[in-house]
């Protein structure tokens, strides 16, 4: 950990506690540059309108007149890039969702382990320090034994690339990757949250992103590891790119569980109507951006009994037969109880149509393998312009309650 980069720090700190608050600020007040200290989210929200140089928050959850929470999502209105550590004794998933709707993603248990804490704070600011001393340089990128010995005692693997090529690395990267060339079709992870343009090389793409952290999985020596990729232009030279990875596969496991979970229906493993709401609202911006067309289809077994022992199997079974017969860009979403949702970029309704008919042959077959006497039933919707997603939910939702009155027709379209 880098002492030289603490020192340049000015950081926001709110604790309700005062015993905590005394302990904590004196440890932090040692290396940090300068520590706005408060003592519930009112004087938070207030202290950083009053310190625009503030890098980074750490705050409390539960606290008197505003809470860390409420604080936070204040202050995304007036920057909404600045990294927030929480500091809570919360475990339950309620905290957890509504702290991943406000894009928290460092949290630290109480009671506090100081070293933990000061990990998660190089590891919320360390790409851009690194930019901020490497912009001190020369036009021609001459790397100073100051800024060599930085780049050297971070934490995550760092390199300079210039037209695709490494000129600089780190001594950790050296260490790990013999070259780092990123595939974003198949690293990014929640790609579809993602318009990338192919065409482009993937540096220039994420450092055009006007989002900091941006996860990739990448094979190392055979293992599947989660990193936290930051690239950034270097301020003086518009052709260099500063790459910092942060491995993430082992931290955090317990706000990654919350985050999985408040994202995925556990019983299939597929996304949850959370997720639907953050995708649909992507893909519909994207498609009405190129004009393109995209569908919706809802699917449900008619007038299945939930409390059958073989209940969950059955989803889980529907949910791969789903996943194994769509196409690889398509996204597959478990809704309220037995119903499933498709979303379907690219396609029109008649596709869309094509898609259905295929999956109730096949969904059927499976059904009276297994005994079943129900059929399958689906509706089909195709985005309209004045569409948004409540609009969209509700056509789709009438379009599946038509094939499931219908003594006929299983497949309708609204």
């Amino acid at each position: 950990m880098n002492k030289n980069f603490l020192t340049q720090l000015n950081i926001l700190y709110v604790e309700d506690q005062d015993e905590i608050r005394n302990f904590t600020s004196n440890i932090l007040s040692s290396f940090v540059k300068k520590l706005v200290i408060c003592s519930n989210g009112e004087e938070g929200l207030d202290a950083f309108k009053n310190n625009p140089e503030i890098d980074l928050i750490i705050t409390d959850i539960n606290m008197p007149k505003m809470n860390g929470l409420e604080m936070v999502k204040n202050i995304n209105q007036i920057n909404p890039n600045i990294p927030t550590i929480t500091t809570t004794a919360h475990t339950d998933s309620n905290f957890y969702k509504k702290s991943i709707e406000l894009g928290i993603t460092s949290y630290c248990l109480k009671p506090l382990d100081l070293y933990e804490l000061m990990k998660n704070i190089t590891k919320s600011l360390e790409h851009k320090f690194l930019n901020k001393e490497l912009s001190k340089d020369s036009m021609d990128l001459n790397i100073t034994n100051e800024t060599l010995e930085v780049l050297n005692n971070q934490d995550s693997f760092v390199a300079i690339i210039n037209e695709g090529k490494e000129i600089f690395v780190n001594d950790n990267f050296s260490k790990t990757f013999k070259e780092l060339n990123i595939n974003l079709e198949t690293s990014l992870i929640d790609k579809e949250q993602y318009s990338f343009n192919k065409e482009i090389p993937w540096y220039e793409f994420i450092s055009s992103l006007d989002k900091q952290n941006v996860l990739v999985k990448l094979t190392i020596e055979d293992s599947n590891k989660i990193f936290k990729l930051n690239v950034s232009k270097i301020e003086k030279e518009k052709s260099y790119y500063l790459v910092s990875l942060y491995d993430i596969t082992n931290l955090n496991e317990k706000s990654n569980l919350f985050e999985y979970k408040y994202n995925h229906d556990l019983i299939t493993g597929l996304y949850n109507l959370n997720k639907f709401h953050k995708i649909f609202s992507l893909e519909s911006k994207r498609v009405r951006r190129y004009r393109k067309s995209l569908s919706l289809i809802k699917l449900e077994i008619q007038n299945i009994d939930e409390n059958i022992v073989s209940y969950e199997d059955l989803l889980i079974d529907i949910s791969q037969l789903i996943t194994k017969n769509v196409r690889e860009h398509d996204i597959n979403f478990k809704a309220e109880q037995s119903a499933f949702l498709i979303l379907l970029p690219e396609t029109d309704l008649d596709g869309a149509l094509n898609v259905a008919y295929k999956l109730e042959e096949l969904l059927n077959d499976m059904l009276e393998d297994k005994n079943f006497s129900k059929k399958s039933c689906f509706g089909i919707v195709e985005l309209n312009n004045d569409d948004n997603e409540e609009l969209i939910m509700k056509r789709v939702s009438l379009a599946l309650k038509k094939s499931l009155d219908s003594q006929e027709e299983r497949v309708s379209y609204f």
